[in-house]
């Protein structure tokens, strides 16, 4: 019985300790982590409650109807302007109408609620489930694909593309996670491949058969979804790709749409392949020819990209800087790749090696928790407070790691340097001195509370100064603050 390894497999693999857990997975701390490693039976309550994929897909574009704007999407997709009154060409007696109207307040109003339901739903799920490993993977694939609300037209389509693609796929053949992300509308608009045209097809030889709305939209081959593949999912930066490579991937990727009146295939029943803007021809591809001209092609280099060596390579260092080091060992990440190529990239046989890692093991904390997941143990360890939508959106918003706002397709950073500035750092302090006065006596006494939540990880230090502690608020205070608290 370990209490030491119950720390680790509750904190480094999971989100955080509850008190009796450490006693409970003492028994066996690696079998209680890879018994989570299995397939989702249904959907936790709070996320089956939200939106659907539809309606989170045409969201953007029902907010505009409503609203009364008119003009292309493109007008709105950037980013809500901020001026005040009549919008021009605005449907008459449409709210975009009226004086004083704001798009940026219009937007807020309309989103707001939504995304408050959809991160209250997250944040509940992580702080009661009893499978925080798999939930921790759900996070890290979610942020591995990123599909951002920072970019307004997909404002509403995170919460489905990770339900959709990171929870589902996470026990999954790799290659099946990757070809429902770019299939999945949210990938498909966040990064712009819905309108992405080859130059020799029909629609980009013939714009004129295009009805002039879209066209405006239509502005010929659209490399972006193709580069982050290849840079941010598949093969990493410097694994030897070209840009001519770049260009094959986003020709046989041409086509690749999301079908407007809902009646579409793929696993969302949104995916739609258009022949008619699809590029002719073979693409030749890291040095590979794919003769065919249907959907096959990309279905075919993706799975190409997904079993490479250096996707194994690329997924392996992720995991083992996620879960072990920022600096990742390097034998560590050889043997997850080599485990990821074996298995084809079935991503249970590459979960349960991280569990058998001896690197994993190490006693000695060398991850920082993010905003999130600091705050996500955080309520865990106490058992509360209760927190809806807006309050989690304030505070982490000022923590500086807004859920589903990534301020970019490479996602949320995984590195210490990027939450350890002393701006975050006093953000953390200042919400662990509010909370602890308001939990201090359901919590009950602090050093308890710590040998509890870290068991041998609880050092000598941090418990002289809990003891030495003016009230309990101010003791739970330090222990909430402390490094080991803060570190998995």
């Amino acid at each position: 019985m370990s209490l030491q390894d119950a720390a680790i497999a509750a904190n480094r693999f999971g989100l955080g300790a509850r008190p009796g857990d450490l006693k409970a997975i003492a028994g066996d701390p690696r079998g209680w982590l890879k018994a989570q490693l299995t397939p989702e039976p249904a959907l936790p309550a709070p996320l089956a409650a939200l939106p659907s994929t539809a309606d989170d897909a045409g969201a953007f574009q029902k907010w505009i109807r409503q609203a009364g704007l008119t003009g292309s999407i493109n007008a709105y997709a950037k980013a809500p302007s901020m001026s005040g009154g009549p919008m021009p060409g605005a449907k008459p007696g449409s709210p975009a109408s009226q004086p004083g109207f704001s798009v940026e307040q219009s937007f807020i109003a309309f989103f707001g609620p939504r995304y408050a339901q959809a991160l209250a739903a997250r944040f509940q799920v992580a702080t009661t489930t009893d499978r925080p490993y798999f939930e921790r993977l759900t996070h890290f694939w979610g942020n591995h694909f990123t599909v951002s609300s920072a970019k307004p037209i997909t404002q509403a389509m995170p919460p489905s593309f990770e339900r959709d693609v990171a929870r589902k796929h996470a026990m999954d053949h790799f290659e099946a996670m990757l070809i429902a992300s770019c299939t999945h509308p949210g990938m498909l608009i966040y990064l712009d491949n819905y309108i992405s045209v080859g130059r020799h097809s029909l629609v980009g030889m013939r714009p004129d058969l295009v009805p002039k709305p879209l066209r405006e939209l239509l502005k010929g081959l659209n490399e972006n979804l193709a580069r982050e593949i290849l840079e941010l999912h598949t093969l990493g930066v410097r694994s030897g790709y070209s840009q001519d490579d770049v260009i094959a991937l986003a020709n046989i990727l041409t086509g690749f749409t999301v079908a407007q009146d809902g009646k579409g295939g793929g696993e969302t029943g949104l995916f739609r392949f258009q022949p008619y803007a699809h590029e002719p021809g073979p693409q030749t591809l890291l040095g590979q020819r794919f003769p065919q001209q249907d959907v096959s092609q990309g279905a075919e280099a993706l799975t190409m990209l997904a079993r490479h060596p250096a996707t194994a390579k690329f997924i392996a260092t992720k995991l083992v800087r996620h879960f072990i080091a920022d600096d990742p060992p390097p034998r560590a990440v050889d043997t997850i790749a080599k485990v990821f190529q074996v298995s084809i990239g079935d991503l249970k046989s590459v979960c349960t090696a991280l569990v058998d890692l001896p690197e994993a093991w190490d006693p000695t904390p060398r991850k920082m928790k993010p905003p999130e997941p600091y705050l996500i143990s955080a309520v865990r360890g106490m058992g509360g407070p209760p927190l809806n939508g807006l309050q989690l959106a304030a505070l982490l918003g000022k923590m500086g790691q807004r859920p589903y706002y990534a301020p970019g397709p490479d996602g949320w950073a995984d590195v210490e340097g990027e939450w350890i500035g002393p701006d975050p750092v006093w953000k953390r302090l200042e919400w662990a001195s509010t909370v602890s006065k308001y939990m201090a006596t359901a919590s009950g006494d602090p050093v308890a509370l710590g040998e509890a939540l870290l068991g041998p990880g609880l050092t000598d230090a941090t418990r002289k100064a809990i003891q030495r502690a003016e009230s309990p608020a101010q003791g739970l205070a330090i222990l909430l603050v402390s490094p080991e608290f803060q570190r998995r």
